[in-house]
């Protein structure tokens, strides 16, 4: 899988819809410099809109190799806001904190299975 870019002009919406065509098995959930989640009454807004620390230039690339952690800690400083990813695990998502020295690639991947799992135990 490539690498693709976060770009501060893409709404919320545009970065939820690109995150999920990548890794369909990971969600991605943003929260706001007061870490309130940002909420489908913003789906409309740009990054830049959520954060007044965001350089127009700011572009963040995600690697598919990239740790979790390096991840969230990337996004943090690129756009001052906090995210989280969660891993599909049959019917929930769950966090990925006590496993975010997997890859983006390797937690896709086991969200992956886990769904397997749950859709053939399903009656």
């Amino acid at each position: 899988m490539k690498p693709f870019f976060i770009n501060p002009l893409d709404t919320v919406l545009q970065l939820y819809q690109d995150w999920e065509r990548h890794f369909p098995f990971l969600k991605l959930r943003i929260y706001s410099p007061s870490h309130q989640l940002i909420d489908e009454n913003a789906l409309t807004l740009s990054l830049k809109d959520l954060s007044s620390t965001i350089d127009n230039q700011a572009n963040l690339k995600v690697d598919p190799k990239m740790t979790v952690r390096v991840f969230v800690e990337a996004f943090q400083n690129a756009f001052g806001l906090q995210a989280a990813v969660l891993r599909h695990m049959g019917y929930s998502w769950d966090e990925t904190e006590n496993t975010d020295l997997l890859t983006l690639t390797e937690q896709n991947q086991k969200g992956k299975v886990q769904s397997q799992i749950y859709r053939t135990k399903a009656p």
